[in-house]
């Protein structure tokens, strides 16, 4: 009998091998494929605009006769846009729809941002009017007086009004003439000189038949009286015209004083046809090459020092065991880089710089799940387990419990891809695969590499492998052993029950006041909204720091034309620049006066970055962005109340999750630093990301809860959850923070945005984890019946667990004990500490058993074991 029990034993474990190999096998073929689909990383995987340099722009439609903007107008102007893109010369440029009324323009390494701003967006309605259909009298004596087209002035700083070089048009309202031709009628467009002795040039046009018999009608009509035909583009009146004589052959030309760029530009906008809808900057971002360059190399050095950080951490806190953390790192890693490459091929990704933040937010992540794994397995040796058994159980528990914690994070991702604005999109998108990657990689690699090393490399090498501490331990945890204090067990883990929930109303009370601070440091100093939620302009230069003085910056923008203009000084990556910020939000005239200021103190072009925001974006950026945050609320109630059965652990959750986005605000708020995007899409991580505690501590609970009725009471039970999982729970937010605070440190000015966030979010979130979320729930949760009864039976104090087994005196209740039962507690409390149960109190522990529940726990034992 027992040679078969031993031969079915052995036939299962060789099953369970051969399925960890093969399942080692498939990890090695994904890794070599990965490392196929991205070798060379740079040309594999698509980067973003933010990382090549270009322009980048956010057109947003405007209907002009007050109807709603249909899909098939915002689908002919993507198209006609497209037109006019491909007509500048720019290769690998995107044009997209986002959203119902909005579209997308990339180009990336464009030089020229002026032309293209000025040519992209126009509306390109071309009309002309027959000067005396004009119903405006006032406007009618300006064109007849040829006041439409006079050259623009700016005040500089001591009153004197100079050139600007451009010319104001003569602004027409619609409806106030009569058009005679439209863009419509154009077939073809060129341009040429205005005159041959001129220096200026016109736009010719060609007219079809029904065009070409209208303007001779109305030439005809004109030519005895001199009458003026006006010429109108987008509202503004270009040239009027005067006839001399009948028009016959359909040939037109306007003159305005065009230069060549100006001219070519309007060619363009006619060719392409006038767009269905009128359209706004709602945002602009020009971005140099260099600069995009510069922060890509500042993402990857960010994310190799996190990555070497963490490894280094894990190797030195769990020795051998860490080997294979670092390994399961690296897979986890190149995983990636394949996932990212395969949609660069397919061009569904872009590597951004929100993107690279969540790159190196993801390795903390992946080392947060192979702790959790380590941690259950060294738990499970502690609680008496084989080393063989341990791999099994313990690192399926683990894994479990690390699953859990990343799909709450990935609901925050999901939320921020889909419902965020089009700026923190590739942050969320690069989330959510990292969280794919680290489950493939421990269902695929972690799990079968332990079980496989368990049985013969880690059991005969404990003190390598750093499990010496916990096969010593055993013995104690299983009463085997007597301890009169817990120096009497050595080992990387708790002993004795740290009394937390003893506190809990101490860190209730520290939370309540900190989030009344926060609230009255917001009433009287403000939150800091940056350009995307006021509307504006910022223009970075990351050069000329030591050239010229903030005062002459200055200066500069009030020659350009922008004489309320803020100015900072900067430093990025050790050199000096100026921030500087001014109210105007057209895109072409913000890069216009960008490029005069640089060219004034011979600062290279694509040594900085004009973002331009249209007063509609912030409105458009917070709606989303508040959306995204409720969106997630509800999805992480449900989500938490489904997979631990308890609404209460969801709603304690966000209570704490609250207190943690307020903590954050109110940091940005002491230290005065702009409110972003950036930081909006850290405040929406930390949803998820600061979570992950809670949900560790909440799994554990759950967990116990579970079991056979415990001989205590509830607080004492979830105090002692919390002090299982404090040690894991630590090193998981010191491998996440590690990371993210490289990133705070090394990182260019868009990484630290995030940074800053993440970095107090993380702190937050550990600390709520432990002294909000699990106070709530525990004070919720006792007031049901069941834990009253508990509560009153064994008294308020919670007891603490010594060597994961209560105390002598825990088994006395409060209530029913008299004065014998009190000196009793006392006398168990033991001299090293309240909870440490001496060896003659675990000896009657021990044997106060019933002796069915010895035998059922020995053979449980055995077979677990065996």
């Amino acid at each position: 009998m027992a040679k078969a029990q031993n031969a079915k034993a052995k036939k299962k474990g060789g099953n369970a091998n051969r399925r960890n190999v093969w399942l080692l096998v498939l990890t090695t073929v994904l890794v070599l494929g990965s490392i196929f689909m991205f070798t060379p990383p740079q040309d594999k995987i698509n980067q973003g605009l933010d990382i090549q340099g270009g322009l980048s722009v956010v057109l947003s439609a405007k209907s002009t006769d007050g109807d709603a903007v249909t899909s098939e107008d915002m689908e002919k102007s993507r198209a006609i846009i497209e037109q006019r893109v491909n007509a500048l010369g720019a290769s690998e440029a995107v044009v997209q729809l986002q959203g119902s009324d909005q579209i997308l323009v990339q180009i990336p390494g464009l030089s020229d941002t002026e032309t293209a701003l000025s040519t992209i967006g126009k509306t390109g309605k071309l009309e002309f009017a027959r000067l005396d259909s004009f119903t405006d009298e006032d406007v009618k004596t300006k064109i007849e007086n040829g006041q439409y087209g006079a050259n623009s002035t700016i005040t500089d700083d001591f009153g004197n009004k100079l050139p600007s070089g451009k010319t104001e048009h003569l602004t027409v309202e619609e409806g106030t003439y009569t058009p005679l031709i439209t863009g419509s009628n154009i077939t073809k467009v060129d341009i040429g000189r205005a005159s041959e002795t001129g220096t200026d040039y016109s736009v010719n046009v060609s007219l079809d038949s029904e065009g070409t018999k209208a303007f001779a009608d109305a030439t005809k009509d004109l030519a005895s009286t001199k009458g003026k035909i006006v010429i109108i583009l987008d509202g503004e009146v270009q040239s009027a015209p005067a006839v001399q004589s009948e028009i016959t052959g359909g040939q037109v030309s306007i003159t305005g004083g065009y230069d060549k760029e100006a001219a070519s530009s309007m060619e363009t906008v006619l060719e392409s046809g006038s767009l269905p809808v009128s359209f706004e900057y709602a945002q602009s971002q020009v971005v140099g090459p260099t600069l995009g360059q510069d922060a890509l190399t500042s993402g990857v050095l960010v994310a190799a020092i996190g990555l070497a950080l963490v490894m280094l951490y894990l190797l030195v806190f769990y020795q051998g065991l860490g080997l294979i953390t670092a390994a399961a790192m690296a897979v986890f890693a190149v995983l990636y880089l394949g996932i990212l490459a395969l949609l660069s091929h397919f061009g569904l990704f872009s590597l951004s710089m929100a993107g690279i933040a969540g790159v190196v937010l993801t390795i903390g992540m992946a080392a947060d799940s192979s702790i959790l794994t380590l941690e259950r397995f060294r738990e499970e040796i502690r609680m008496g387990r084989s080393v063989r058994a341990a791999s099994v159980t313990g690192v399926r528990h683990g894994i479990l419990t690390s699953i859990d914690a990343d799909l709450v994070t990935m609901v925050s991702a999901l939320t921020l891809f889909f419902l965020a604005s089009a700026s923190v999109k590739g942050f969320g998108l690069t989330l959510a695969l990292g969280i794919i990657c680290d489950i493939v990689m421990m269902l695929l690699f972690k799990a079968p590499i332990i079980r496989l090393l368990a049985p013969k490399c880690i059991d005969k090498h404990p003190g390598f492998w750093g499990v010496k501490d916990c096969k010593e331990a055993a013995p104690y945890f299983q009463g085997e052993k007597p301890a009169s204090s817990r120096h009497d067990v050595h080992g990387r883990f708790i002993k004795l029950d740290i009394n937390l929930l003893g506190y809990r109303k101490v860190f209730l009370s520290i939370a309540a006041v900190a989030i009344v601070l926060v609230v009255a440091l917001v009433g009287v100093r403000g939150v800091n909204f940056g350009i995307e939620f006021v509307g504006g302009t910022s223009v970075t230069f990351h050069q000329g720091g030591n050239d010229a003085t903030t005062e002459q910056v200055r200066s500069a923008f009030a020659d350009a034309g922008e004489p309320d203009a803020v100015v900072q000084t900067t430093d990025s990556d050790g050199q000096a620049g100026f921030l500087v910020r001014t109210t105007d939000t057209s895109a072409e005239s913000a890069a216009a006066a960008a490029n005069k200021v640089a060219d004034q103190f011979g600062w290279d072009t694509e040594s900085f970055e004009v973002t331009t925001i249209g007063p509609d974006w912030g409105t458009s950026v917070i709606q989303s962005s508040c959306i995204a945050f409720f969106v997630s609320l509800l999805l992480i109630i449900a989500y938490i109340s489904v997979r631990f059965r308890d609404p209460k652990m969801g709603v304690s959750a966000v209570i704490a999750l609250l207190h943690d986005l307020v903590i954050v605000l109110g940091v940005y708020v002491l230290v005065g630093r702009e409110v972003t995007p950036n930081t909006i899409a850290a405040l929406l991580t930390i949803l998820g990301y600061s979570l992950y505690d809670t949900v560790v501590v909440f799994h554990r609970i759950n967990e116990n809860m579970k079991g056979d009725s415990p001989k205590c009471t509830f607080a004492t039970m979830a105090n002692h959850s919390v002090n299982e999982v404090l040690v894991r729970s630590l090193n998981t937010s010191i491998t996440s923070l590690i990371p993210v605070a490289a990133m705070l440190i090394f990182g260019g000015e868009t990484l630290r945005d995030f940074a800053l966030a993440m970095t107090v979010g993380l702190v937050c979130g550990c600390y709520s984890s432990y002294a909000i979320a699990t106070p709530i729930y525990v004070m919720w949760k006792t007031r049901e019946p069941q834990f009253a009864k508990l509560q009153k039976k064994y008294g308020t104090e919670i007891q603490r667990w010594f060597l994961n087994r209560l105390p002598q005196a825990a088994a006395v209740t409060a209530a029913a004990a008299a004065g014998a039962a009190a000196d009793a507690v006392a006398d168990g409390a033991g001299q090293d500490a309240p909870a440490a149960v001496p060896a003659a109190s675990q000896g009657q522990q021990a044997a106060s058993k019933p002796a069915k529940a010895q035998n059922r726990s020995k053979k449980k034992r055995k077979k677990v074991q065996g």
